[in-house]
């Protein structure tokens, strides 16, 4: 895997030329904070004001940081600038460049008929300089958008339909940023064939346990055309949920259910009760137990996962065996979130969920 430079190159926002470049010797207390599923990817360092490079770092321009793997991810400078006159130096918080779909048009209530995922992409992208990348997936679907929403939101929502996850770069030839793209991949990071088993006295790793999303009765609904609401009645001796028994005996309270509410997120055309049942049995059976994630400090995962950190990137999955439950987790785990800091990566951290 490539090892990436370090180097933050800073870009002028109306030409996307790059305008400096801050060598890892010229900055510190760095952490890249990034996050899966909701594509959360936040950058703050400090540098030493008054240089040259320091009066590039402007609100709206951007910075490019190139992370493991060798993409390089874009930044906006769309927080606080925050300047301390004591050690001379200036504290830099960017987030994610692609925050900014969400100001570059809207999406009007409609009917989305048996498009591609390239399709859907290209439209959610019309007339803006961010173009469709990577794609993995072969088919169609339908969409219903009920009401006027952001870009940035509609490609969430196509990424949930295609049941891909996105990610954003850019490419650069020379000072120049070329291209900006949205990829939608099935999933991101390698499988690293790695098997890892866990006891009850974890030392450098954090377990978190997970029980908010909970239940033991499940109601599905689909909205069909006009007012009509399918469900699973007419095939279910009239009950709008399903139960699981075990999960029933083991959670309730006072013999009560704990209900969840379910609407698939797929094609609404062609759904029929018999249908919305089988995404129902799938949906019970992810909400019947609890999760675990597991936070992981980078001194902990050589020891612990067997893993060398700086090789570590992001949805990476392992298999974890966890014998401090009862009865025994067996799990997939991948690196869901991560801490990460150029300069100093005995702070870097990791979530696998």
């Amino acid at each position: 895997m490539r090892t990436p430079s370090g180097i933050l190159h800073v870009v002028d926002f109306k030409t996307n030329q790059i305008v400096s470049a801050i060598q890892p010797k010229d900055y510190w207390d760095d952490k890249r904070q990034w996050e899966i599923k909701n594509n959360v990817d936040m950058l703050e360092f400090k540098t030493f004001d008054g240089t040259l490079e320091a009066i590039t770092l402007q609100q709206q321009n951007l910075i490019l940081k190139e992370v493991r793997g060798g993409r390089i991810v874009p930044y906006v400078i769309n927080n606080d600038v925050e300047r301390d006159s004591d050690d001379k130096s200036i504290t830099v918080h960017a987030s994610g460049a692609w925050v900014q779909i969400a100001k570059d048009g809207f999406i009007s209530p409609q009917r989305i008929e048996s498009k591609t995922v390239n399709e859907f992409i290209d439209m959610a992208l019309l007339g803006m300089k961010w173009k469709r990348g990577i794609t993995e997936y072969a088919g169609f679907h339908t969409m219903t958008i009920d009401e006027f929403i952001d870009p940035l939101a509609f490609l969430k929502k196509i990424a949930s339909l295609f049941n891909l996850e996105i990610q954003y770069r850019v490419e650069v030839v020379g000072s120049q940023i070329i291209g900006w793209y949205v990829d939608m991949i099935k999933k991101r990071g390698r499988e690293t064939g790695k098997e890892v088993e866990l006891g009850k006295d974890l030392i450098g790793v954090k377990r978190i346990e997970h029980s908010r999303d909970i239940c033991t009765a499940l109601i599905g609904f689909v909205k069909g055309e006009g007012d009509k609401v399918i469900t699973v009645e007419s095939i279910n001796n009239g009950l709008p949920y399903i139960t699981d028994s075990d999960a029933f005996q083991r959670w309730n309270e006072h013999g009560k259910h704990k209900f969840g509410l379910y609407t698939p997120e797929t094609d609404h055309e062609d759904m029929t009760p018999q249908r919305l049942m089988t995404l129902m049995k799938m949906e019970l059976a992810k909400r019947v137990n609890t999760s675990a994630s597991y936070e992981v400090g980078a001194q902990s995962i050589g020891r612990v996962f067997g893993l060398a950190h700086e090789l570590i990137n992001e949805g990476d999955t392992i298999k974890i065996k966890d014998t401090g439950f009862t009865p025994k987790l067996y799990l997939e785990a991948r690196v869901i979130a991560g801490d990460e800091s150029f300069t100093d990566p005995t702070q870097d951290k990791y979530v696998f969920g």
